[in-house]
């Protein structure tokens, strides 16, 4: 009996997420549909069916991943206030237990095949956008609470801290970092405390200057064409 098509898109989303650990683990641009289709115990005809392309598969697989690590951020979020609600977003982000490290390594080898393919790459800046408007938003109600000094560009602080923490988590998975004094997480915290600056009035800013804001803004992702 042949499948209800109402079961398509559950049964796409669980080939992805299952496909997830097996690209994360030997890297997206070095695994072909017959490895993943075989690894998953189906035909690479079953694979084909739901998937056409393995750079479909990626992109759903990409934007689940993400999907789970944006509803992540958003509850550590709420869980918080001002400035601190930025930093439980780092926190929240960052790849500290085994389904944080899966997605890093899952993005890692996106980037890969992103670099040689246009859809890919538009994705990957929608991505980015979506991260640092975030930050931007959260940089903003920080202000507005009376925690981030009210001068920093909050969109060039907001790309600053996406970019920072994206680069950082990358190297996590994919290099041996030096020891980290408190770890990777108190690193983390104290490298966008910074970018941050002092709250106000407890002395001179370290935060972006105006002139690097204006440079950081006019060169942040560009938006997907």
């Amino acid at each position: 009996m042949s499948r209800p098509r109402s079961d398509h898109p559950a049964r796409r989303a669980a080939l992805a997420d299952a496909a997830a650990a097996i690209m994360a683990s030997q890297g997206g641009e070095h695994v072909s549909m017959r490895t993943i289709a075989a690894a998953l115990g189906v035909t690479t005809g079953v694979l084909t069916h739901y998937f056409p392309s393995k750079q479909a598969l990626l992109k759903l697989t990409k934007e689940r991943a993400f999907d789970r690590a944006f509803d992540r951020a958003h509850a550590a979020a709420a869980l918080a206030h001002g400035r601190e609600r930025i930093l439980a977003v780092v926190d929240a982000l960052l790849p500290l237990d085994v389904e944080r490290r899966l997605l890093w390594r899952l993005l890692a080898g996106y980037l890969a095949d992103a670099a040689a393919t246009s859809a890919l790459r538009q994705a990957q800046a929608r991505r980015m956008r979506r991260w640092w408007t975030l930050h931007a938003t959260l940089v903003a109600e920080a202000q507005r609470a009376g925690e981030v000094d009210p001068a920093l560009d909050p969109e060039a602080t907001g790309l600053a801290i996406a970019t920072f923490v994206e680069g950082l988590a990358l190297q996590a998975v994919t290099t041996t970092l030096p020891p980290l004094p408190g770890g990777l997480d108190a690193f983390a915290r104290t490298h966008v405390d910074r970018l941050l600056g002092p709250r106000p009035g407890e002395g001179r800013r370290r935060g972006l200057s105006a002139r690097v804001a204006r440079a950081v803004r006019e060169t942040g992702p560009a938006a997907p064409r």
